[in-house]
């Protein structure tokens, strides 16, 4: 790891250091798992808080041209930013508000529900060059989709299909980082018996951790996110292909020598059990340190683990020095996330995901690129 001394020259503004050339990394290592599965990149909230237009550009180079987000929003923004040749899907479908957008920057709509099919076979059946759609199944996750009836339905009725013009149809598993966990089998069962109720149409289940899961649950597009971001996917992430690329740098802002007896921060939530020395950090909640890691949660000095102390404020948090072996002073660099983004996530009582996403905007974005590949004579 870098060294992270004083310096000379310092901002009072955290920065997040994403290691794009990983990221890419994540993605050629997943494909190799996936085998010829296609990759469907998913990059909903902002690439998981890393930037999407530059992770998306990065994949995009890598080879990947199918991409997920969640709103027509989003979709826009990643179109403005990669050019008119990736599929980008929308996963919340299409709605009324958001038809200018969708034709606009030429995004294709997931259709989860029945309701969503007509109003876009609506839309469809007005334009010259609609965008084709991905149908939605609900395999049992009760979260968007439809239901195995409406699939029936939908598959009956050849107009609203047509119109539709699906390049997918897909599902959600609820339970794969638990490889033994039945709900998959049943999941995978309901998804085959579902498509074989529409038109032939390439298929799509797996996200990171149903890549784990194996070939049957790979079909034709497997759809990644938080590996490609360097989270653990599974219950058993020995066997996972990804490194973490997300690493929050705080500059300490001051440094105390406080006594036994005195508290720390707001609400008094810490009392210093012996004579200390510690370092205020430029970055809080607001930068994505949670208040749930107040008083528990760690961050790295020097290599070295310290402790946050007291509770982490919007744009502060302050962690215990005192046995830090390396000079501590105002300039330095305290580390989060990182190689530690698993143990942080647990310690602040949450999943990696809601941590990368938290990652706040007004970080300075530090992005590592991968190399040019030098010509070959």
């Amino acid at each position: 790891m870098s060294d992270h001394s004083y310096q000379p020259s310092y901002s009072t503004r955290p920065t997040l250091r994403v290691d794009l050339a990983q990221i890419r990394a994540n993605y050629d290592a997943l494909k190799e798992i996936a085998g010829t599965a296609k990759i469907g990149a998913s990059v909903k909230a902002d690439a998981y808080g890393l930037g999407a237009v530059p992770v998306a550009k990065t994949l995009y180079g890598a080879g990947c041209r199918i991409f997920f987000v969640a709103t027509a929003g989003e979709g826009k923004m990643l179109r403005d930013g990669v050019g008119p040749n990736a599929a980008i899907y929308v996963l919340n479908g299409p709605a009324p508000r958001d038809k200018g957008v969708l034709l606009g920057a030429k995004l294709k709509p997931v259709i989860n529900s029945l309701e969503q099919a007509q109003y876009w076979a609506s839309v469809a059946r007005t334009v010259n060059e609609p965008p084709y759609t991905a149908i939605h199944i609900d395999t049992g996750m009760n979260r968007l989709g439809l239901s195995l009836t409406d699939v029936v339905e939908l598959g009956r009725d050849k107009s609203l299909w047509s119109a539709l013009n699906p390049e997918w149809v897909m599902s959600h598993l609820a339970c794969a980082p638990d490889a033994e966990n039945p709900m998959n089998k049943t999941q995978l069962k309901r998804f085959r018996k579902a498509a074989a109720q529409l038109p032939l149409t390439p298929l799509s289940l797996a996200n990171t951790a149903g890549i784990y899961l194996g070939k049957p649950y790979h079909f034709q597009m497997v759809r990644p996110g938080i590996g490609l971001y360097g989270g653990v996917a599974t219950n058993t992430p020995a066997q996972e292909v990804s490194k973490p690329v997300a690493t929050l740098m705080a500059p300490i802002l001051q440094v105390k020598y406080i006594q036994a007896g005195e508290p720390i921060g707001y609400n008094s939530t810490y009392i210093a059990p012996r004579d200390m020395r510690i370092a205020i950090v430029g970055a809080g909640y607001a930068d994505g340190v949670p208040v749930s890691e107040s008083n528990r949660g760690t961050a790295i000095l020097h290599d070295e683990e310290v402790k946050i102390v007291g509770r982490v404020s919007m744009d502060l948090t302050i962690v215990d020095a005192t046995d830090a072996n390396l000079a501590v002073e105002v300039g330095g660099v305290v580390i989060f996330r990182g190689e530690h983004l698993e143990t942080e996530s647990k310690s602040a009582k949450t999943i990696n995901y809601e941590l990368l996403v938290r990652l706040g905007q007004r970080c300075r974005r530090d992005y590592w690129k991968p190399k040019k590949k030098e010509p070959e004579y």
